[in-house]
């Protein structure tokens, strides 16, 4: 079973990576605080095919690494 991190932990360890978090703390602006690292990889559809397999949990997937400036995320 996977252990609890922190958000600096988990950016720590897997940094240049997408990783699928489920998180078990989040903050007041929802960012996440604390959580177990359900899948990673430097390939985002790696992630993405794990979180259509993942249980029903809080969930989040975050890019741990320097976002290029010309790049931009529409949510």
């Amino acid at each position: 079973m996977p252990e609890i991190m922190t958000f600096a932990e988990i950016a720590q360890s897997y940094d240049g990576q997408w990783v699928l978090i489920a998180y078990t703390e989040t903050d007041e602006n929802l960012q996440v605080v604390k959580g177990k690292v359900i899948a990673h990889s430097a390939d985002k559809e790696d992630v993405y095919q794990a979180l259509a397999n993942a249980d029903e949990q809080p969930l989040a997937i975050e890019y741990m690494g320097q976002v290029p400036e010309n790049l931009a995320f529409i949510l």
